[in-house]
């Protein structure tokens, strides 16, 4: 029976990681049929084919193991309880979702999501993926050789597209990266789409690849991730998207503690990290506004400016969305439904074309402030519960744990710039992955000093 149980995992975990193989691969350069125009919904798609096939197939798994009395299936108490307090916490992020959609006065976009995609059915595949990776997950070096080299191709296209090219047909016909918010809707490079939420991937991506070439010790890894971390930094740079700008060097930097064994050395670091930042606040404060871009902006918002103009007109918005916050606290509007509340948009006469251009706003451009506004207090407090439940374990094992220490960099660059950024089932599913990883690699650690415990016995 034992061995058969083992069997069973093994063939869970077998099933992850194909899952994750091709999340990292296929998924990740796979920009749809359709180009830019319809990059959103057909990833979506792809997504929901991946992950959904991927959740039903565990479950089913799991209920033929239990029918065979390989696995006794426990009851809903017993398996609450074997769960840590993240898992616990995305769930209770879930069902708060749940209780959301089924209140909302627009439920269809609720369940399925509006344009961005991103209803209770995505939320739940978070979820689910979360779950099911971080149970079953095991981490293999060759998932990060995948990644970076799927992430450097897609950042040699970028590239490519910077330089006026169309390669792959994205844009339109006969226009390119530079007709952007012009001739067409947007800014889009890559197979990402959206360079706000391409800034999402290279925020998670860089601190990632970072942290894995410190602890490496081959020299061939740590060329191939230099290169692809490099090439990163190129298209984060040309596309300039300052969210991703300060979750990359944020996480680089706050993460420098974490390599130093717990004790006097980690304590030095931290308080380095801190005085940097206050020098860095401090001096943005007092000399900011004699730059431009947006150290100039935080200068002034730093001294109780905050003009609508602010973070590619993020104030704006941000005044926008919260008072619909007001209206229904406690379980939001809705998954994805903030396009539907809010009638405003951002308009701009092109003097080129004549006409004036009107974008509409369907995202608070702060995941933070988006899931308080669709999904409710509740919901975001359960979800910013889960990410500190899983920072705590960061803090605990990123020292001796190359896991643990990679994947919270990567959680953690994301979850800086998403201050800034858009929630998207383009980028957001790789941060869950990130996170289960994250778990995971607690997991096997206590599991590992248990059966030490068991051996000294």
């Amino acid at each position: 029976m034992k061995n058969d149980a083992q069997k069973g995992r093994t063939v869970l975990s077998a099933i992850t990681s194909v899952y994750l193989y091709v999340m990292l691969s296929v998924y990740m350069l796979y920009p749809g049929l359709g180009g830019y125009r319809e990059i959103t919904a057909q990833k979506w798609q792809a997504f929901l084919v991946l992950t959904g096939a991927y959740a039903v197939i565990t479950v089913l798994i799991r209920l033929e193991l239990a029918l065979t009395g390989v696995y006794r299936l426990p009851t809903p108490s017993a398996l609450w309880k074997s769960l840590g307090i993240p898992a616990k916490l995305v769930i209770l992020y879930l069902l708060f979702t749940a209780v959301s959609a089924a209140v909302s006065e627009y439920p269809k976009t609720a369940v399925w999501g509006g344009g961005r995609c991103e209803g209770l059915v995505a939320v739940a595949l978070y979820c689910l993926s979360f779950l099911f990776v971080s149970r079953y997950a095991r981490p293999k070096r060759r998932m990060m050789w995948v990644f970076a080299a799927a992430m450097a191709l897609n950042c040699i296209l970028a590239l490519i597209q910077l330089a006026g090219f169309n390669p792959l047909t994205l844009y339109p016909e006969g226009m390119n990266y530079y007709d952007a918010n012009r001739l067409y809707a947007g800014e889009f490079l890559g197979t990402i789409g959206n360079v706000d939420i391409l800034s999402a991937m290279l925020s998670l991506s860089v601190p990632a690849f970072a942290a894995f070439i410190i602890k490496s010790k081959n020299t061939a890894e740590r060329c191939l991730l230099a290169a692809a971390a490099a090439l990163c930094l190129v298209v984060l740079f040309r596309a300039f998207v300052a969210g991703g700008i300060l979750g990359v060097f944020g996480a680089l930097i706050i993460s420098i503690p974490l390599y130093f064994k717990p004790g006097r050395a980690r304590r030095r670091a931290f308080i380095a990290v801190i005085v940097f930042f206050a020098v860095i606040i401090a001096g943005t404060y007092a000399f900011g506004e004699s730059s431009g871009g947006f150290i100039y902006e935080a200068s002034r918002v730093m001294h109780g400016d905050f003009d609508d103009s602010f973070g590619s007109g993020r104030i704006y918005i941000w005044r926008s969305v919260i008072p619909l916050v007001a209206e229904r606290p406690i379980f939001g509007g809705g998954p994805d439904t903030l396009g539907l509340r809010l009638d405003v948009a951002f308009e701009r006469y092109d003097e080129t074309l004549g006409i004036t251009i009107r974008s509409a706003i369907d995202a608070a451009h702060c995941e933070y402030l988006n899931i308080l506004v669709n999904q409710g207090i509740l919901a975001l407090a359960a979800y910013l519960s889960a990410l500190i439940a899983c920072a705590v374990r960061f803090v605990r094992r990123a020292h001796e744990n190359p896991t643990a220490l990679v994947c919270g960099c990567a959680a953690l660059g994301y979850s800086i710039q998403a201050f800034f950024g858009i929630s998207s089932p383009i980028s957001t599913p790789y941060f869950w992955i990130a996170l289960g990883f994250l778990c995971c690699a607690e997991e096997a650690f206590r599991n590992k000093n248990e059966k030490k415990g068991r051996e000294r016995k």
